[in-house]
């Protein structure tokens, strides 16, 4: 996969690919993550936003505002353990769309399949692997 060093702002290139994105993974607003989280609080409505500086779960800007893969989320709405142990063993230096394109393409190491498919049967090898994707985009 190509990663390029370019921020969101400069990869004009990706903006196909983050609306190709978008409707194969819906992305959800802040109301929406609120409204899917079963524990939810009328007093935290902007539980996407927490959870996304707390690193717990991936943001990315879409037509302007923060948008939360559903893919992370389990069924009562809160974020998938392993979601956040990917998060922090990629490398710091990947844009945040970098990371949802590299948790979405199937990796040979996980036989074929996605780091998302893996985060959401909870195998722990693609923790070592978001570890390993250092090497790759420092190359």
């Amino acid at each position: 996969m190509y990663m390029s060093k370019f921020d969101d702002r400069n990869d004009v290139a990706s903006d196909s690919r983050k609306t190709e994105f978008a409707r194969k993974y819906p992305l959800l607003d802040d109301a929406s993550v609120h409204a899917q989280w079963k524990n939810g609080s009328w007093q935290i409505t902007r539980i996407g936003d927490i959870w996304s500086r707390t690193g717990k779960v991936l943001s990315v800007r879409f037509e302007g505002a923060d948008a939360y893969p559903s893919f992370q989320f389990s069924e009562d709405g809160t974020p998938l353990p392993l979601m956040e142990k990917v998060l922090s063993a990629l490398p710091c230096e990947m844009s945040p769309w970098q990371c949802a394109f590299w948790v979405t393409s199937p990796k040979k190491e996980l036989d074929g399949e996605s780091p998302v498919s893996c985060i959401q049967t909870g195998d722990a090898r693609v923790i070592d692997l978001a570890g390993r994707a250092g090497a790759i985009f420092n190359n």
